[in-house]
């Protein structure tokens, strides 16, 4: 059980400018009623976090005095949950939850909820010591995954979403996956893991950057396709349209293409081409429960990916954490509060 203190740090957004979270004393949340109160063992940076660094347009919605950070691991201290999980365990927490009644709720499709909430954008965050987060939106950790790997949770779970639900990937299909970043990597981790034949493209810079943590990871990693490659599936993972325009020349007739990045620019897209060949072209966004469980499932066959993939920051170095994010030292930067 955690010693508990009436305040702890936390990186709060300050204000609109350019590098304005800061790393503040906060009071320990107050649990309201299904409420759990979790101790965070490390809190994941993603691309959203940056943006609101940076003070990049189009994240404005963010409201100042926000606890950034939604790809939380940590474990429970109090809960306001009786009958759910118990203080002591290991939990991992699903970043977005709608109302609960909406058409999109009804279908568990939280994104498409109009009143969707998310931890660390419109609501307080993990990048804090202590956090509250709804009961509903916890899922314990498989004792054997350790926090280092867990914290893989979230960003697996959106390249799980967009293989295996969005994409329908299984052992019959060939794939590529475009861009090995974080959700490019991880992409190609969960074709493996269904049996997929799988290979990672990139650009020269990114054979030489990200090559050796690519074997490393048992993944082929490659700027120009092998000769006999025949992908019948395209995860776009880059967000550049030199990736779409290869996913459509590449992919064969009635191919399918999943596009999960997100571009700085309108990209491109080779319509009248990819018509003629009757692509399939599906996007996916955010991920859901199952997504999770399907990560955490992964995440047992591969518990030290963590030491791959993460990097950790002590919270109070926020500044450090985002230089790392900036120029993608690692495909994961996580604080640690």
């Amino acid at each position: 059980m955690a010693t508990m203190f009436p305040a702890a740090h936390a990186a709060v957004r300050a204000s609109m400018d350019q590098r304005s979270i800061e790393v503040r004393m906060r009071e320990i949340p107050q649990l309201h009623a299904g409420e759990v109160l979790v101790q965070t063992e490390y809190c994941g940076l993603c691309g959203s976090d940056l943006h609101i660094w940076n003070g990049d347009d189009g994240y404005g919605w963010v409201p100042c005095g926000t606890v950034l950070g939604h790809e939380i691991v940590g474990r429970i201290v109090r809960s306001d949950d009786p009958g759910g999980l118990k203080p002591g365990t290991r939990v991992v927490a699903i970043a977005q939850s709608g109302c609960g009644s909406c058409p999109a709720c009804m279908m568990d499709y939280a994104n498409g909820c109009p009143d969707k909430v998310t931890l660390g954008l419109t609501r307080d965050g993990g990048a804090a010591r202590f956090v509250a987060i709804p009961a509903t939106q916890l899922l314990a950790v498989p004792h054997d995954v350790p926090a280092g790997t867990a914290v893989l949770t979230e960003p697996l779970s959106v390249a799980a979403r967009a293989v295996a639900d969005r994409g329908g990937v299984t052992a019959a299909d060939t794939v590529v996956v475009s861009g090995p970043g974080t959700i490019g990597i991880l992409s190609a981790l969960v074709c493996r893991h269904l049996g997929a034949r799988v290979v990672l493209k990139g650009t020269a810079q990114d054979v030489a950057a990200r090559g050796g943590l690519a074997d490393r990871l048992g993944l082929d990693l490659v700027e120009t396709l092998p000769p006999g490659f025949k992908p019948n599936v395209w995860i776009e993972a880059a967000g550049a349209s030199s990736a779409l325009a290869d996913a459509v020349r590449e992919l064969p007739a009635q191919g399918r293409l999943v596009v999960v990045a997100l571009y700085g620019a309108p990209p491109a897209l080779a319509a009248n081409d990819a018509v003629r060949k009757e692509l399939d072209i599906t996007t996916s966004y955010s991920s859901h429960r199952p997504d999770y469980q399907l990560a955490l499932d992964i995440l047992q066959t591969h518990p030290g990916l963590g030491d791959l993939l993460v990097e950790t920051v002590p919270l109070t170095s926020i500044a450090v954490a985002f230089e790392k994010v900036g120029r993608g030292a690692m495909p994961k930067i996580a604080v640690e509060p």
